[in-house]
C-alpha cells in the first residue's frame, strides 16, 4: 500500500463510516458481462475486461457519452494519502495485473475516464497506462 497520511485515511474512515461501510450488504442476484459484450441499455454500454484489482473487475464503456467508467482499476485521488492525478487504486488483489490491464483502455473512443474515488479525468484514454504506470513507479521508489 506504500506511505499514508492520517488526515485522508480518517477521512475516508469518516466517510466509510457515515456510509455503514462496516455492514455488508449482499448481492441477491448477478448478471454476468463478459469482455465486450454490449448491455441492452441506452447508450449502448460495453464492458472491457479489466482482471487484477479484484476478480471480475470491468470497466464499462458508453460510447455515446464518450465516457468509460473504470471503477477501483484507477483512482485520481488516492484514499490513503490524498495525492491527487491518475495513479494505481490501492487495495489491489494483483498490482502487475491491473497496471497491465490498463491496457485495454488504449483506443478506447472517450474523452472521460471516471474512476471510482476521485474526479473524473478528461482526456484520452490512450494516455492512462502510462500514466498511472509512472505513478506507480513514483511511489515504488518512494519519491
Amino acid at each position: 500500500m506504500g506511505r499514508t497520511r492520517l488526515r485522508p485515511v480518517a477521512g475516508f474512515l469518516m466517510y466509510s463510516m457515515g456510509k455503514r461501510g462496516w455492514r455488508t450488504t449482499y448481492l441477491s442476484e448477478v448478471t454476468e458481462v463478459a469482455d465486450g459484450d454490449v448491455l441492452p441499455l441506452p447508450g449502448a454500454p460495453r464492458g472491457i475486461s479489466m482482471p487484477g484489482h479484484s476478480p471480475g473487475s470491468i470497466a464499462v464503456h458508453v460510447p455515446a457519452a464518450k465516457t468509460v467508467f473504470v471503477g477501483d482499476a484507477l483512482t485520481t485521488r488516492s484514499v490513503l494519502t490524498g495525492k491527487m492525478g491518475l495513479q494505481p487504486s490501492p487495495f489491489t488483489d494483483e498490482p502487475a495485473r491491473a497496471l497491465k490491464s490498463l491496457n485495454r483502455l488504449a483506443g478506447v473512443d472517450a474523452v472521460w475516464v471516471l474512476p471510482g474515488h476521485g474526479a473524473p479525468w478528461r482526456g484520452n484514454p490512450t494516455a492512462v497506462p502510462g500514466t498511472v504506470r509512472i505513478a506507480a513507479d513514483t511511489k515504488a521508489s518512494g519519491s
